[in-house]
């Protein structure tokens, strides 16, 4: 198999992966049934993806590159602090809640180790998040008498205590709405 077919049935073989465990969750991804749908035998699907945990990985950071680092461009690319963090919560909301609560809720549980990569990433764009408010802090564009290390921290726990909680998508998105909205106004961020 050439270089690039193998990249492009990776490619659809994680795809596939990825689509299995939204549908069915990380318990409803057979590799059986994976290898068939991509019509690979089941001996050439692992010479593709290595050990199902490798594969699990490549899953976890793509739902980390979609859901995160794609959710985070508006800070990159945006001046304006409440423009950017309006835009970063409309794209989260709209996209992410359920991939999450599948990376958190299954993936690392079942596999603690992917959880320490990912973080290591999470932390990386985290920071530069932090920074940005430290930026527009320094320019006067949000309060000045709060801590904005304490407010990113405060949202991540909220959204990790949402996150692992048994609510629905819908009730999960409303509490993680109004947490953040309390949070993101008391920075002086009018959403």
């Amino acid at each position: 198999m050439a270089k690039i077919d193998k990249i492009e049935v990776q490619e659809r073989v994680t795809k596939v992966a990825m689509e299995m465990i939204m549908k069915y969750g990380l318990r409803g991804l057979n590799m059986v049934e994976l290898a068939k749908e991509c019509s690979l035998a089941k001996a050439t699907l692992y010479k593709i993806i290595g050990t199902k945990e490798d594969l699990i990985r490549q899953i976890a950071f793509r739902i980390f590159e979609v859901n995160f680092i794609k959710m985070l461009e508006p800070f990159r690319l945006i001046d304006d602090p409440v423009k950017a963090t309006k835009d970063f919560l409309d794209n989260y909301f709209d996209y992410a809640i359920q991939a999450q609560k599948i990376l958190v809720q299954q993936i690392y549980k079942e596999y603690p180790l992917i959880e320490k990569e990912v973080d290591e990433k999470f932390k990386s764009e985290t920071e530069f998040v932090t920074n940005r408010y430290r930026e527009w802090q320094k320019n006067g564009e949000i309060r000045q008498d709060i801590n904005v290390e304490y407010c990113i921290d405060a949202l991540q726990h909220l959204n990790e205590f949402y996150v692992t909680e048994q609510y629905s998508e819908e009730e999960t998105i409303a509490r993680l709405r109004a947490s953040f909205t309390c949070v993101l106004r008391g920075m002086g961020i009018e959403i």
